[in-house]
């Protein structure tokens, strides 16, 4: 038997409980799982994620290499209209109503958006339930049911149960439409994990998004990186890399597949100057790029100065 560490945190590198790592480890190449433990058998495979899994370790890479470069992965969708899809038709189910209110909570639009509002939407994403859970052991059930309420893959798995006990009509449908959203905070979680940041789905509804995710990073310079990863349904793919430091100095690069949407972004720089001057954040520099563009120096949300992060899934936001 392996041996495997009793911190919940560690559920999201268990292969029959993550199902992106397992099919991670399904599609690997037999020189790929030779790279993550020097050997072939999936025993060694786990033995060397389980063990000493704090630092980032040569398996870390070469699954981190495999996660970002499977297509099925790439194509996981909309959380938020994934979710709202599954809640409408789930309403039609009067048993199953009641027990929707706390999911529907999680679905607010993008704007107007404030900072205790983003906050929420990050810590209750769901990234953070395993780790919720490792502090909650001796919680009461009052304790319990604030910290872990609104969390939203712990109310999707709760939801699963429901289903299950009470076997609505189109069961097994609902079930496959949980399971899809579970499988993307999984994605996101892994994610996390073999890159040292917090990554997660963009949450919240909009209208003009397509899919997109954030990711975030601190270094041990105090200095902070936030990556933001969209696809537009008008414009196409559009990257944000920040970095901010010395408290209040940011500089942000905007990479965009359409001249058009790069024309839009320049004639409301002022705006946005504006808008975070009045935040108290002083913009050293805003670059925006288009994808034909040769970019010459590209700053980097995750190849800082510093290579050294502080460790993820921590519940700090």
């Amino acid at each position: 038997m392996i041996p495997l560490a009793t911190n919940p945190k560690f559920a999201i590198l268990l292969p029959h409980t993550n199902k992106v790592l397992a099919d991670v480890l399904k599609q690997a190449s037999p020189e790929q799982l030779f790279q993550l433990k020097e050997g072939k058998d999936l025993k060694s495979i786990l033995n060397s994620l389980f063990h000493a899994k704090i630092d980032n370790t040569k398996s870390d890479a070469v699954l981190l290499d495999i996660l970002k470069n499977n297509g099925a992965f790439k194509s996981l969708g909309n959380f938020s209209e994934e979710l709202k899809a599954l809640l409408t038709t789930l309403k039609s189910e009067p048993s199953l109503a009641p027990k929707l209110l706390k999911l529907e909570a999680f679905l607010q639009p993008a704007s107007p958006l404030d900072v205790p509002v983003l906050k929420e939407k990050i810590v209750n994403s769901g990234i953070f339930m395993e780790s919720k859970l490792g502090s909650l052991l001796e919680a009461s059930p009052s304790e319990f049911e604030e910290r872990i309420g609104y969390d939203v893959k712990a109310q999707l798995l709760l939801l699963g149960e429901e289903i299950e006990e009470l076997h609505p009509l189109n069961h097994e449908k609902f079930q496959t439409k949980i399971d899809q959203l579970v499988t993307q905070i999984d994605y996101h979680q892994l994610l996390s994990h073999l890159n040292n940041s917090n990554s997660l789905y963009f949450p919240f509804t909009w209208d003009q998004l397509e899919r997109g995710s954030l990711s975030f990073k601190k270094s041990k310079g105090e200095k902070f990186y936030c990556e933001i990863d969209l696809v537009l349904k008008q414009y196409g793919k559009v990257d944000l890399l920040m970095a901010l430091y010395e408290n209040n100095q940011l500089d942000i690069q905007v990479h965009t597949q359409q001249g058009e949407f790069k024309t839009l972004l320049q004639e409301h720089l002022g705006e946005l100057k504006r808008l975070l001057m009045n935040a108290g954040i002083t913009p050293r520099s805003i670059r925006i790029y288009e994808a034909s563009e040769v970019i010459t120096s590209k700053m980097s949300a995750y190849t800082p100065e510093e290579n050294s992060f502080h460790s993820s899934f921590e519940e700090r936001v």
